[in-house]
């Protein structure tokens, strides 16, 4: 068994964001719509692994957070009144965990589970009518998180024969991507109807999904 703990810290520059209300889509000028700004990134990472015997996998936990500043001469350059806000890549906690199993020289079984907390983002927190518009009203840049991502996937392995004159050696793999069938949204939208907001989530595999595959190495 071996383990190492490390710890960072960093001041960055010219990270990257947007001005709010800006469209992407279609615009022809689009650098007008960034904005630069100084950051800082720290965090702590914790690592613990086995690579012998027949139990064997590794574990790792990260703590970590990042933050940007957006503060310009103008109105549109100020985000969040010129404070410290996290970044979209901001995710304070994240655990990895890999384990295998080997049953005999032919039959072994991995498992895999990853945590993530939510990226963060910006939600509306009111609507209302202005000289018959909809106007919606949102938070400070970042002040929300969509939800945790955690997902476990399982697979088994079946080796061929182990011979030494072979050319090559080959196995077959079954494995169950996200086992549990956990909805993990990749993305977070809104959209006003009525006066109402509604929001959705964008789900990517949100089911499980059996795999079956046939690796050989030389």
């Amino acid at each position: 068994m071996e383990g190492s703990v490390e710890a960072y810290y960093k001041q960055l520059k010219n990270l990257v964001d947007f001005k709010t209300g800006e469209e992407f889509l279609f615009n022809p000028t689009v650098e007008t719509a960034a904005l630069q700004g100084p950051g800082r990134s720290y965090g702590v990472e914790l690592l613990l692994r086995k690579s012998v015997g027949k139990f064997n996998g590794w574990f790792n936990y990260t703590w970590s957070r990042t933050f940007m500043k957006l503060d310009g001469e103008f109105a549109e350059e100020i985000i969040n009144n010129g404070k410290y806000f996290p970044a979209n890549y901001d995710k304070p906690h994240s655990v990895n965990l890999v384990a295998n199993y080997k049953f005999t020289r032919r039959l072994s079984l991995s498992y895999n589970f990853v945590y993530n907390t939510g990226r963060p983002v910006t939600y509306p927190v009111a609507a209302y009518d202005l000289k018959g518009m909809q106007v919606v009203h949102y938070s400070h840049r970042n002040s929300y998180r969509i939800p945790n991502y955690m997902r476990m996937d399982i697979g088994i392995n079946i080796e061929a024969g182990h011979y030494l004159k072979k050319l090559t050696h080959s196995y077959w793999s079954f494995s169950v991507y996200n086992i549990l069938g956990r909805d993990n949204p990749f993305s977070v939208f809104f959209d006003v109807n009525n006066g109402k907001v509604n929001g959705y989530q964008l789900i990517i595999f949100g089911s499980p999904i059996p795999t079956v595959s046939y690796n050989f190495r030389i």
